[in-house]
């Protein structure tokens, strides 16, 4: 199914081991993220490599004076692998090191990058480069190892990334102090601020079944909430006239206190503590899971840093209306017969608040900045989900290579004893099934890209699946029954040519093609044969559920073209907001470019 075919030579573990030690680590993430950059880039057809001989490819500067060489196959939806270390940059015929920041400002012009927003591209993309290549050595694990890691272990080494931005850890605002405290790759587990805000400027919403303050009790102790109640007294203040609620030490230094200072002079907003608890900031960077009772909540704060797209501020307005969405989707999937039967499981922020600012509420409409500085949210944790034998690792761990260039995903196969496709068709079934279920049984979409969905895994093979972030990713289509009302933010009316994009565009262009470049490359399974491995799990889903056939028949699956979304086009357009959650679908694809189904025409060919 691939546009061009040429023989990448899967590289062995030993000889990838032999050139990290006469290369150091900081060259080998230079030339690993300039492959990200000219196969993303690629693929987004912002960049036109010009094959000079059969496999091999060459990209010119924009002044022409430097050429960048490279091997690569072109697999199925334009998908570049490229061969890393194959990567050559010749300048005026002198061959000079492989430069992944030398390789942006080189192609600029023509990946959209203007004069004027480079160099602030430039600091994203720079973060992101350090993330990896400025690693320590005690803190680099190999495959093999990370493969019986727990939880949170897994989850401080990854260091890829959304699998298709290119800058996708800018952290603009952080120190380099700051990232060594709060970034999830540092994995320093730190304690939350906790403040409390006057009653009548605070936004509160649980879902059923919750209370706010039953909630706290339960996730601070019944002597830290004491203590608090001591400080207000102490200060002449009744803790019945105030919520508490927490926030990022970051942002509490450099934003509630600045921005609020009035507020806090005036006694609206009280510092009163720290939490006993110790958190470790997750992928997502705002959200905290608690490392000291794991079975407690993950805390998700405001934190007003520009990072992959958005401005990770977190407002009143969305926090009203967080828990009603979760409570909604509950009521709607809770006890479905399918989704319990392959064991399928969402974990939802049952509990928000957010900070009404009377300064700064009444001059900004929803959506702005200003209003987004002081909110938290509570989230299940998946620990308690855990049966006997079962560990947790995020989806994202099966696009990552250790510093020897080894794929976590080969060692989870190892692991699990299964042959490689076997492990395949098992994953399938707890990824894409529950997610193409839930489109077409509840006309739900979702964002499952790796740091959204965990996966639960039995020595190292898939088990089932947990969805996360509910209340902010969720697309609902139509108007629904029963949905609450102030929460249209979350309805969407799209035509039914785009649909199934929550599956052909989120699903397979926005991380099954970066697994498929893995496996291929790595000589798990070739491209060719995992895309016949989805082709039969969804015939296998759709055999499943007859009832669904007319939703199947509008919303093919198996169409032969589907419109793509280009991420790094979105970003580069708007840093700080590269997707308005008010935007329809249909407006962030480009029309001009269609991808080719990949499992089109595939039914039947797979082997039996």
């Amino acid at each position: 199914m691939g546009l061009a075919v040429s023989a990448l030579r899967p590289v062995p573990a030993a000889e990838r081991r032999a050139r990290g030690s006469s290369v150091s680590y900081r060259q080998t993430y230079h030339r690993r993220i300039a492959r990200k950059i000219l196969a993303e880039f690629s693929h987004e057809r912002a960049l036109s490599p010009v094959e000079t001989s059969p496999g091999a490819y060459a990209v010119r500067s924009a002044d022409g004076g430097t050429e960048y060489r490279f091997r690569a196959e072109i697999l199925s939806l334009e998908n570049w692998a490229i061969d890393e270390s194959s990567i050559r940059r010749v300048r005026d015929g002198e061959e000079l090191p492989v430069d992944a920041v030398a390789l942006v400002t080189d192609l600029a012009p023509m990946l959209g990058i203007g004069p004027q927003s480079l160099p602030e591209y430039l600091e994203e993309f720079v973060n992101t480069l350090a993330l990896s290549a400025d690693r320590p050595d005690e803190r680099r694990i190999t495959a093999r190892d990370l493969a019986r890691a727990d939880f949170q272990t897994i989850e401080q080494t990854m260091t890829e990334g959304h699998p298709c931005i290119v800058a996708n850890a800018g952290r603009l605002g952080f120190s380099a102090e700051d990232i060594s405290r709060y970034a999830p790759e540092a994995g320093n587990p730190f304690r939350l601020v906790w403040v409390a805000a006057r009653r009548e400027h605070c936004e509160v919403a649980t879902v059923a079944g919750v209370d706010y303050d039953t909630l706290l009790a339960d996730e601070l102790g019944a002597g830290t909430l004491a203590e608090f109640d001591s400080v207000l007294r102490e200060s002449g203040r009744d803790p019945d006239d105030y919520r508490y609620l927490p926030a990022h030490p970051w942002q509490w230094d450099e934003k509630v206190r600045k921005l609020y200072w009035a507020d806090i002079a005036e006694g609206r907003i009280v510092p009163v503590g720290q939490s006993p608890d110790l958190y470790q900031a997750q992928q997502s960077i705002r959200t905290m899971f608690n490392t000291t009772t794991p079975a407690r909540h993950y805390v998700k704060t405001a934190l007003s840093i520009v990072n992959m797209g958005f401005t990770r501020g977190m407002s009143a307005d969305y926090m009203r209306t967080t828990p009603l969405i979760n409570d909604w989707v509950r009521s709607l999937v809770a006890g479905d017969p399918y989704l319990t039967g392959i064991g399928f499981e969402m974990i939802y922020e049952v509990a928000a608040i957010g900070y009404r600012s009377p300064t700064f509420d009444p001059i900004t409409r929803p959506g702005s900045e200003y209003r987004k500085i002081l909110s938290a949210l509570w989230r299940q944790s998946p620990v308690p989900l855990l049966g006997h034998g079962e560990h947790l690792a995020t989806m994202a761990s099966l696009l990552h290579l250790d510093h020897h260039g080894d794929p976590l995903v080969s060692a989870f196969i190892e692991r699990s004893g299964l042959a490689a496709a076997e492990w395949i068709r098992r994953y399938l079934r707890t990824y894409l099934h529950p997610v193409a279920y839930l489109l077409y049984r509840y006309e739900l979409k979702f964002s499952p890209h790796g740091e959204n969905l965990i996966l639960v895994l039995r020595d190292g093979m898939p088990a089932r699946a947990i969805l996360k972030d509910i209340g902010e990713e969720v697309s609902v289509f139509g108007d629904p029954e029963g949905f609450p009302e102030g929460c249209s933010r979350a309805l969407t009316t799209e035509p039914d040519e785009i649909r199934n994009l929550g599956v052909l565009s989120d699903v397979f262009d926005d991380f099954l093609r970066p697994l498929a470049a893995v496996l291929h490359t790595h000589g798990l399974v070739s491209d060719d044969e995992f895309w016949d491995l989805v082709a039969e799990s969804l015939q296998e889903f759709v055999a499943a559920h007859p009832d669904l056939a007319d939703a199947f028949a509008r919303w093919d699956l198996f169409a032969p073209r589907f419109a793509a979304v280009h991420m790094n086009g979105l970003q580069l357009r708007n840093n700080k907001r590269m997707v308005d959650i008010e935007d329809s679908y249909a407006s962030l694809i480009d029309a001009g470019h269609m991808l080719a189904n990949p499992v089109a025409g595939r039914v039947g060919r797979w082997p039996r």
